[in-house]
């Protein structure tokens, strides 16, 4: 993850800025722990929101959602298939809706539908469920920027199971401050 946003720095922002956003990433090795690596992430976004202009520093982000989702092509296949056993994408939503994956929830209000991810709820209480927060103490906040990366996420994901485009838009989220992340998909 950390690699994939290197590269997402240097095809949006540029060699210079990637080499001042990235400092100190290469001290994070597979033995380093989670708190250590969500204090490098936090300082890592810190810089990236002191170099480059917000539409930039999103880019980067959501692409790097983007990847994310096509690592987790195997969660997206299986909300595809749950979706096809449904006769209209209404009905498979109304089915969401009373019933949705641990840790979301959903509510539609015409074409807008909120999409909640409340990582607290999880068997083991999240700050996010990216593993690059998982070691974010309770008292520190992320700046949003980083959760453009879950916006890509939630847009590539919903973009998959509904089988067609959609406009996605970061409501809230929990790593910056909010109870829960919210997104808004307009279908």
């Amino acid at each position: 993850m950390i690699e994939e946003l290197a590269r997402n720095l240097d095809r949006f922002a540029g060699e210079g800025v990637r080499k001042k956003v990235m400092e100190g990433s290469e001290k994070i090795t597979a033995s380093t722990g989670k708190a250590r690596i969500a204090s490098w992430v936090k300082g890592a976004i810190e810089r990236l929101d002191r170099l480059v202009d917000e539409k930039t520093r999103n880019q980067v982000m959501e692409n790097c959602g983007y990847s994310c989702a096509d690592h987790n092509k195997k969660v997206i296949g299986r909300m595809t298939a749950k979706r096809k056993k449904f006769k209209s994408v209404d009905e498979f939503l109304e089915a969401e809706q009373r019933k949705p994956m641990r840790g979301t929830k959903l509510i539609r209000e015409g074409d807008v539908l909120y999409y909640f991810y409340t990582p607290s709820t999880f068997s083991k209480s999240l700050r996010c469920y990216c593993g690059l927060l998982r070691g974010l103490p309770a008292n520190e906040k992320v700046s949003s920027t980083y959760c453009h990366c879950s916006k890509g996420f939630v847009e590539k994901f919903w973009q998959g199971v509904l089988g067609r485009p959609v406009n996605v838009e970061l409501v809230q989220s929990a790593v910056s401050g909010s109870q829960e992340c919210k997104f808004a998909i307009r279908l």
